[in-house]
């Protein structure tokens, strides 16, 4: 008899996947109940569903996997104390975020001073902060990390406490959610660690929204900081207030690029085959997306050609407005979901080509850092 694995219907149903011998059920992740995994042996979800005791108690799951790089839906102790095997897909939208911020960087016309040295300070150094940080050095940038439970930063980049990395003069935080003592990262910034941010400064959240609190954000906006939310504290709730005051604001979708989805499925396969003693699934070496060759402008310089290409993999322009109009219509947290579920995913800067006409001084290494490779 083959398992049966339950997965949420937004998560993509990969060729790696489908080779598995499984029966797939999909279900909308809100109405993931007990009653649907009572025959279950697996359970792929993603942050909408609260794996928990509640949902898993008399369940036959011995193995849950998000698609997703948060965890802080899965209650992982009682996975622990039931033997239930867990995965998460940590990592696989981290190129994906980094293009995000570089877009809102870019958008907030602060590229330009990333590229001749400002200080960005980034809170988290994970798979997202780690990525987006080598592309900042790459770019120019003095970068500044807060990071309490990691002790070894690459090249170039500064260790800082929490203070000094909220004074640069583009903040992004990227941390993990969590509650746990002595440094725990939920609502970590609040009223008295937002005087820290500078009145001209960017603040950028594409990691967890209650790493900020919505006090702290009114004052930001107050204060006249440049603002850009992806993740909002108690979303699926969108405090008014706060999208009317920010810069650019997103329903959670910082990380929804094409191969980003791809490989929040992937991520999961070898442990979902391996928990289970299932043959393992072979990725297809012919695979992969087609190379976009983009032809740039000659007379644009360096700066500019940045700027034009993080915006338009970025797309944050047409998204904020997306979001802004069916807000106004329906300001329901089933809205921000679908809206998710809805979206037209996004190309990657490391899928692009581009082709010069001429060599620009400095520009092939800027290209280089982005991921992007170069043609005559």
């Amino acid at each position: 008899m083959r398992p049966k694995i339950v997965l949420d219907s937004a998560i993509t149903i990969t060729p790696r996947l489908a080779q598995l011998p499984v029966d797939l059920v999909a279900v909308a992740g809100r109405d993931i109940d007990r009653e649907v995994l009572s025959d279950a042996q697996g359970l792929l979800t993603r942050t909408v569903t609260r794996v928990n005791a509640v949902l898993l108690e008399g369940t036959s799951v011995s193995f849950v996997g998000t698609a997703s790089a948060g965890v802080d839906h899965v209650d992982r102790d009682y996975l622990n104390a039931n033997g239930i095997c867990f995965a998460s897909a940590a990592g696989c939208n981290a190129t994906a975020v980094g293009d995000y911020v570089l877009s809102a960087i870019g958008l907030c016309g602060r590229l330009e001073g990333v590229m001749e040295g400002a200080t960005v300070g980034l809170v988290g150094y994970g798979n997202v902060g780690r990525q987006l940080a080598t592309r900042l050095v790459g770019l120019g940038a003095v970068v500044r990390v807060f990071d309490p439970f990691v002790s070894d930063f690459g090249a170039g980049i500064e260790s800082a406490d929490l203070q000094k990395v909220l004074q640069c003069s583009v903040v992004s935080l990227h941390a993990s959610l969590h509650s746990n003592e002595p440094d725990p990262s939920y609502h970590m910034i609040g009223l008295a660690e937002s005087s820290w941010i500078s009145s001209d400064a960017l603040l950028i959240n594409a990691g967890r929204g209650n790493l900020l609190t919505v006090a702290a954000a009114e004052m930001l906006l107050l204060r006249g900081v440049d603002v850009v939310l992806d993740t909002w504290p108690d979303e699926p709730n969108v405090d008014p207030m706060l999208l009317a005051g920010v810069r650019f604001g997103t329903p959670h979708i910082a990380g929804y690029s094409q191969q980003s989805k791809i490989n929040a499925t992937d991520f999961l396969i070898d442990a979902l085959a391996a928990s289970l003693g299932l043959p393992p699934s072979r990725r297809d070496p012919s695979r992969g997306g087609l190379e976009q060759v983009l032809a740039l402008e000659s007379a644009l310089s360096v700066s500019q050609v940045v700027t034009e290409l993080v915006a338009g993999v970025g797309r944050l322009r047409v998204d904020d407005l997306n979001f802004r109009r069916r807000w106004s219509e329906l300001a329901t947290p089933e809205c921000f979901e679908s809206q998710r579920r809805e979206y037209v995913l996004r190309d990657q800067l490391n899928g692009l080509s581009v082709q010069l006409s001429e060599e620009k001084s400095g520009l092939r290494a800027m290209l280089s850092a982005l991921g992007v490779s170069v043609r005559h």
